[in-house]
This record gives C-alpha cells, structure tokens and sequence, in this order.
C-alpha cells in the first residue's frame, strides 16, 4: 500500500534484526544506555549493509567465522559501536534476516 501524509516511510528493502538470545538483549540495552547514537549508527550499518568491509565492521575469523544456526551454518561478523563495545550477528541471506548472537560494552573473552 502507498503510504499517504502522515504515514511512516519504510525503509526500501531492509534486512530483519532479530534476537538469537537473551544475553543479546541484555548486551544491547546496556550498549543503549552507554552510547545510543553509536549503537544507532551500528544499526543503520549492519542492517543497511551487513557484509559491508571496514574498520569497524568486519566478518570474524577461524572458528567464530561461521556458526551453525537452526538448518544451516552463517557467517557471523561483528561491528565495533565503542572502543570496547561491540555487537556480533550472523547473516542469513536467503531471510534477509540478521540474527544478533552477542552484544556488549566490553571486548568480547572469545576473541582474545
């Protein structure tokens, strides 16, 4: 349906953010509560252009690279929000869905 005066534009063709667990929600809120407009930014980001390469958005390497997931195997990337906060999710194609598998105000343990 055409959006008329008033309505909310959507955006054109957007990917889906979804929750794979609670730790990821509670990580999210505590990354909303120390800095908003990064976490905005991310968000516009992963979910403007998930595979997307840069300094602060990158796929992760060896095994945290790809992550079973329901079915199938995903790659799981992560985006830098803070010095030390970041969020991780995995990019499922075929849904054009992202499914945030970690987030939090402190460097992830997994990856040192």
């Amino acid at each position: 349906m055409m959006p008329k005066r008033g309505d909310v534009i959507e955006r054109p063709h957007p990917w889906t953010l979804i929750a794979a667990n609670s730790g990821a929600v509670k990580g999210w809120e505590e990354l909303k509560r120390q800095s908003r407009s990064n976490l905005d930014r991310a968000y516009m980001a992963i979910t403007g252009d998930p595979r997307r390469t840069d300094a602060r958005q990158h796929r992760l390497k060896g095994s945290l690279g790809t992550v079973k997931h329901r079915e199938g195997s995903l790659d799981q990337w992560q985006y830098e929000v803070t010095g030390g906060g970041r969020v991780w999710y995995l990019v499922d194609d075929e849904k054009r869905t992202l499914w945030l598998t970690w987030a939090g105000t402190g460097h992830p343990k997994r990856t040192e």
